[in-house]
This record gives C-alpha cells, structure tokens and sequence, in this order.
C-alpha cells in the first residue's frame, strides 16, 4: 500500500478526527493491514480565514513546508485536514510532486451521487468567504444552501470559541435555531464543510442528518492508497 500524509494543524483536534476516520474506514484484521500515515501537526500555518477575509498571513509558505515535510519522509499522497485551506491549493500544488486529494471537489462528487436536491452548508467565515464549496456545486447545477450573515457568524463561533477553544461547555442553543431554519427552507442534510464541526457535533450531541467532509475523504483516501475500504452510508446522522 502507499503511504499518507495529512497536512494538519489547522486545528490539531481536526487532524486527529481525521486520522481516526483513516483507520476506522481500513478493513483491517491486524495491525499490519493498517495503512502508513505520515502527520505534520503544524500549528504555526496561520489562520486560513484571516487570510481570506481580512488581509492576515498567507498560509501558502507553511501548507508547501507541511507538504515538502511530509514528501521527504515517504507520503504519496497528501490530504488536508481543513476545508478553507482548499482555497489556497491552486498555490501549493504545485510546489508539490505528489498529488493532493481535494477534499472540496470529493465531497461534491458524492453530493451529486447522493441524488439530494438541496444541501445545507455549514463551515467556517472563511469558507464561506472563499466560495469554494458553491464554486464545486454550481459546476456541478447542484443547489447549496448556505446560512445568512449573522448565522454564519454563529457557526463560526462556535468553531473558534467551542471546539477550538476546548470549551465543552459551549451554549449550542441558537446554533440549533440555525440549523432548523436551514431545515425549513429545504435543506435535505447538511455538509460538515469545517473540520471542527464533527467534532463539534459529537461533542454537544447536535442531532441532524449530516455529510461528514472528513469522513468522505477518509474513505477516498483509504481506497486510493489500495487499502480496503470500509464505506459508510454518506447520510450519517448526528
């Protein structure tokens, strides 16, 4: 089997979700069925949505040192353990001299598979900011239903000051109002388009029918390594 190497840090939490969801996504009977997997927990890649909406350090040069890093030590394929930093790979790939699963493009893929007429999205500013995701569906003529100004502003915290923060006290109540009025206007299920948010989700027992982006790339990745893959039902409820 090839080996992988995640790009991470972006946050560390994320990274581990991710790795966990290789693994558990890796038919397996012993340890040695398992896949080789490279991490570069780096912290120091700045904020991906200060980035893009307000001006902050680009993230590029540390996302090609990750990158590079992992190379070295034998990775053939790389992933990345955040949504936002999608927008920046036109510039790191090519850097680059192993390819780059997009987890963006991946995701869309199985939503148009899905045969769903009407996806919520739920992710971080900067990913709203970027349009990576509606760029992926309105290429696609797929319908993305994305919340209003003040509602991403509620997702957002809750990523930064819940599940960044480590705070497992975090009040979910008007993220629960976010999400129902989603619901009302047609949502069919929602994709966690942050990292964070099915940490999240698990951590305050937030009940939906959700697309997990993590768990869909962990899948992909597993069979493009030529492991054997342990697929879920791409409707995985909270």
């Amino acid at each position: 089997m090839k080996t992988i190497g995640i790009i991470g840090g972006m946050g560390p939490m994320a990274t581990v979700d991710l790795m966990e969801k290789i693994i558990q996504s890796t038919q397996a009977s012993d340890d040695q069925d398992h896949i080789h997997i490279l991490v570069d927990n780096n912290t120091a890649i700045p904020d991906r949505t200060e980035a893009i909406l307000h001006g902050g350090k680009s993230p590029v040069m540390e996302l090609v040192r990750s990158g590079l890093n992992l190379e070295r030590m034998g990775a053939d394929v790389l992933v990345l353990a955040c949504n936002t930093a999608h927008y920046f790979l036109p510039q790191v790939q090519p850097f680059l001299h192993v390819p780059v699963l997009n987890m963006i493009e991946v995701i869309a893929n199985e939503c148009v598979e899905s045969g769903m007429c009407c996806i919520g999205l739920l992710a971080s500013e900067g990913t709203y900011g970027s349009g990576i995701y509606k760029k992926a569906f309105d290429k696609r003529g797929m319908k993305l239903l994305q919340p209003d100004e003040v509602q991403r502003q509620i997702l957002h915290d809750m990523i930064y000051h819940g599940v960044k923060a480590g705070n497992r006290l975090y009040d979910i109540t008007e993220v629960c109002k976010v999400l129902s009025d989603m619901r009302s206007r047609g949502a069919k299920a929602f994709i966690l388009g942050c990292t964070e948010i099915p940490i999240a989700v698990k951590m305050y027992d937030i009940k939906e029918t959700y697309i997990d982006a993590t768990r869909i790339l962990a899948e992909k990745v597993v069979a493009y390594v030529g492991a054997t893959c342990v697929v879920h039902d791409v409707n995985c409820a909270g």
